[in-house]
């Protein structure tokens, strides 16, 4: 009984190659924009329940004794 092998060719090996290294690529992009979004978010929220209140001046103002 014979087996016949299929052999694909280079160009085919490398269009196969390619096309999995952009899903690859597009998968990875899409995480880190996930992340991203994630960070942006919680950064949002975050500076949302900081008080607002303080010294309008930046300068350094001595203490009182």
């Amino acid at each position: 009984m014979a087996v016949a092998f299929f052999i694909p060719d280079q160009a085919t090996l490398l269009r196969k190659a390619e096309q999995e290294e952009r899903q690859i690529l597009r998968m990875r992009e899409s995480q880190w924009r996930f992340l991203a979004t994630i960070v942006l978010e919680t950064l949002q929220q975050f500076s949302q329940c900081l008080p607002k209140s303080g010294r309008k001046s930046g300068k350094y103002r001595k203490p009182s004794q």
